[in-house]
């Protein structure tokens, strides 16, 4: 599973440093078909050391109105255009200027991407990700890495993902950091996650 493997080479050794313990284990079928409800996205968040670590998983349709192949021009550049957005991850996700947090990477995985920006081939796996993408449902999860040189003066995240996506309208939060676990619920009138 795509995100299952993102969070297993990133998150889940990140949280197990904090004294976390994590299953890693797959989510059952059902489980990950619960998850994909329009107008609602996931961000997970952890901090160790001076790394801090964001997944922000979403359906297709809340940054760009579809989830199928792009057919059109204007579908395809929909789609170009959310992914160069979720590549700007200081501008979504605005940290204290004390913490002195730097972007250093950004993974960005969709269905139909790789097409939409020119890059070519396919492998066995993605293949077979869009076959289950064309029953209706399709998801982009983006990765970000930041640096921070300041990290104890991390104590909130705060995002523009609903400016730059208006039919997004709730995004489930949660976060791991070195003071401990919590979740809560952002919305477009309160879009701070306190860490």
């Amino acid at each position: 599973m795509l995100v299952h493997s993102w969070l297993s080479r990133n998150v889940l050794p990140a949280l197990a440093g904090l004294g976390v313990i994590v299953a890693a284990t797959p989510l059952p079928a059902s489980a990950q078909h619960a998850a994909h409800e329009h107008g609602v996205a996931r961000l997970s968040a952890a901090l160790e050391g001076g790394e801090l670590l964001l997944e922000f998983l979403t359906p297709l349709d809340n940054l760009v109105g579809f989830e199928h192949a792009p057919t059109t021009a204007a579908q395809r550049q929909a789609l170009a255009d959310a992914a160069a957005r979720l590549r700007e991850g200081g501008r979504l996700f605005v940290l204290p200027e004390a913490a002195a947090c730097v972007q250093r990477t950004v993974e960005i995985e969709a269905p139909w991407l790789s097409e939409v920006e020119g890059a070519r081939g396919h492998d066995h796996e993605h293949e077979h990700e869009h076959a289950g993408e064309a029953r209706g449902h399709a998801d982009l999860v983006a990765s970000y890495q930041f640096v921070c040189g300041q990290p104890a003066a991390l104590d909130a995240l705060d995002t523009r993902l609903f400016e730059f996506f208006p039919r997004l309208h709730e995004i489930r939060a949660e976060r791991a950091t070195p003071h401990g676990q919590g979740a809560t619920v952002l919305r477009p009138g309160a879009t701070t996650m306190a860490f």
